[in-house]
């Protein structure tokens, strides 16, 4: 038995035609279901609607923001935390390198550029035995080209990540 129509008009409450409220009545006197969500329906409109205390409102709204301020000190607390956390967990790693840094800074920066080059000579030697992946490193542009290219995709990089976050911060639209 379809109870489709029946249930919509016992539970939208809308004015039924004299040959619609006939349906009804003759379903109800046939249908236990229909008849018990005429009885819950009925039930429910003669509740009396309870009305908040007075205030209630404004203490809700006060309550709101009292607890949007924590969240956002919360939140600031643990970012705080996490960024020291990080920070120091980087010095450690780093502690070697910034020793030698403050003790000879022009030995530091010599071993790097001699690293970034015994790398780059590692490339060439690679392309030169005619591994396939490496080919793609053209002989006639030298490594401080190479050099400056990466650093610009990572500073690329970089800023689009940030732009990313900036972005997905603040809702877009409504």
């Amino acid at each position: 038995m379809d109870h489709r129509p029946f249930e919509d008009w016992l539970l939208d409450n809308q004015t039924l035609t004299v040959d619609e409220e006939r349906q009804l009545n003759a379903h109800l006197q046939g249908c236990p279901s229909c008849t018990a969500l005429a009885e819950v329906n009925l039930a429910l409109k003669m509740v009396k609607m309870a009305v908040p205390a007075a205030g209630f409102s404004d203490r809700f709204q006060v309550r709101l923001v009292a607890q949007k301020k924590a969240l956002r000190r919360r939140n600031f607390w643990g970012f705080t935390l996490l960024a020291l956390s990080a920070l120091s967990v980087l010095t450690l790693i780093a502690w070697p390198v910034i020793t030698g840094l403050l003790h000879s800074p022009v030995e530091l920066l010599a071993s790097w550029i001699s690293s970034l080059l015994s790398l780059w000579a590692a490339f060439q030697a690679m392309t030169h035995a005619g591994l396939v992946l490496f080919k793609v490193i053209p002989d006639f542009i030298p490594a401080y080209i190479w050099t400056i290219v990466l650093f610009a995709a990572c500073g690329w990089s970089l800023l689009w990540v940030l732009s990313l976050i900036k972005f997905t911060k603040f809702p877009q639209g409504v």
